[in-house]
C-alpha cells in the first residue's frame, strides 16, 4: 500500500481543523465551578476572601480562600452569608482608612 505525502498532510489539516473546533466550543464555559460543597463552619479567621462562581455553573457556589486553600460552600447555608458579612466589613473597614 502506498501512502501519499499529500493524502497524510490532507489528513493531519482535517485532525486539527477538527481539534481546533472542539477546543473552541469550550471556551465559553464557565471558569470556576463547585460540584461538590464542604459543610462545616470556617472560622472567618481563616478566610482571606471569597468569590462566588460563575452564574453559567450548573450549582450556585462561594468559594472560600483559607490558609489551606480554596474551598467550595453553599451559599444557602448561613455560617456562609454571615462570613461573606463579616468578610466584606473588614474590606469596607480597611479600605475607608486615610492613606498617609
Amino acid at each position: 500500500m502506498i501512502v501519499h505525502p499529500r493524502s497524510l498532510l490532507l489528513g493531519l489539516l482535517v485532525i486539527l481543523y477538527l481539534q481546533s473546533g472542539a477546543v473552541g466550543q469550550n471556551s465559553k464555559s464557565p471558569k470556576k465551578c463547585c460540584f461538590s460543597f464542604y459543610t462545616r463552619p470556617i472560622p472567618v479567621a481563616d478566610i482571606t476572601q471569597y468569590e462566588e462562581t460563575d452564574p453559567h455553573c450548573t450549582r450556585a457556589g462561594v468559594i472560600f480562600t483559607t490558609k489551606k486553600g480554596p474551598v467550595c460552600v453553599d451559599p444557602g447555608f448561613r455560617w456562609v452569608k454571615r462570613a461573606k458579612d463579616i468578610i466584606d466589613l473588614l474590606e469596607g473597614s480597611n479600605s475607608t482608612q486615610p492613606s498617609v
